[in-house]
């Protein structure tokens, strides 16, 4: 029967990408790992990872046993921990996925602080504006903004946050601040691909649908603030992505209140049937002291 170091041995050769980086991490000899891994895949009748001498892949029955065996064993260590049997360090690997602008402008100047906190565990980030299904891109925690759709995630609330209007003093200077629709739709935008139409409040607080005129769509939410910095267009924001250059005057609102849909709450998000782990847990408390303390200032 397999053990415990094989399983943990299949796991370092995962997320080391290879025998000898499992072998240095593990600090066994190559031929060990190899060993464990030939155990496991004989006791278990299956081919986990195809390997040459070059780089190693997952098969189909090893990206599922990888899935559920790397949470069993940090919630086997969590329970240890609980009742004094280990006085290990947070560790494992941890991947997340979060948009640009909350990586760059809240999680990437801290992010030593918390590595020098966590020395033991690994991050993995997936930085993307666009939809990450958690379950089938196998990341243990997604950071996103606005309304829900999932109901298979377990959320929890990091910060409340809206979505604004906004574009550079130079741009409003040069085109003039709109102050109805009609006009709000003549001007240029700069937006996300998904953002071309917006729902939108008119004079009577009746919603309506306008469609934004792109001078073109950028599919990067940093580079977007850029291109509205640059004067390129009419720009919808995060507030809280925003709030410096608000507060220095290089973005200022556009037409306050007429966004239907404005609220855009952060989440920090899980898959249902994930164990409670410390590695999550301290990453939590890690996103929601930054983004409050954002909120705050």
């Amino acid at each position: 029967m397999y053990s415990v170091n094989d399983l943990e041995t299949f796991i370092a050769v995962v997320e080391n990408k290879g025998v000898l980086a499992a072998a240095r991490e593990q600090k066994i000899s190559p031929a060990t790992v190899s060993h464990r891994l030939s155990k496991l895949e004989r006791e278990l009748s299956t081919v986990l990872v195809f390997r040459d001498s070059r780089r190693i892949r997952l098969s189909p029955a090893g990206e599922l046993f990888y899935a559920r065996v790397g949470g069993i064993i940090e919630a086997l260590y969590d329970a240890e921990h609980e009742i004094g049997a280990r006085s290990s360090s947070v560790s494992g690997l941890l991947r997340v996925t979060m948009p640009p602008w909350i990586f760059s402008k809240y999680v990437m100047p801290q992010l030593s602080k918390f590595e020098q906190e966590y020395p033991q565990l690994k991050l993995d980030f997936l930085i993307s504006d666009q939809f990450v299904n958690v379950v089938d891109n196998t990341q243990d925690v997604a950071i996103r903004v606005g309304k829900l759709n999932d109901s298979a995630l377990l959320s929890r609330k990091l910060v409340d946050n809206s979505r604004i209007l906004c574009a550079s003093p130079a741009y409003i200077k040069k085109r003039g601040m709109p102050k109805t629709l009609a006009e709000l739709e003549e001007h240029s935008w700069v937006c996300l691909p998904w953002q071309q139409q917006l729902r939108v409040f008119d004079e009577h607080k009746n919603t309506q649908t306008l469609h934004a005129n792109t001078r073109f769509t950028i599919s990067n939410s940093d580079n977007m603030t850029q291109a509205a910095l640059a004067g390129h267009g009419i720009a919808i924001k995060s507030l809280i992505a925003i709030n410096d250059d608000l507060a220095q005057g290089r973005l200022v609102e556009v037409m306050p209140n007429v966004l239907a849909n404005s609220d855009a709450p952060v989440w920090f998000l899980r898959a249902q049937n994930a164990l409670p782990m410390r590695k999550t847990e301290v990453f939590y408390t890690f996103m929601k002291s930054l983004l409050q303390s954002a909120t705050q200032a």
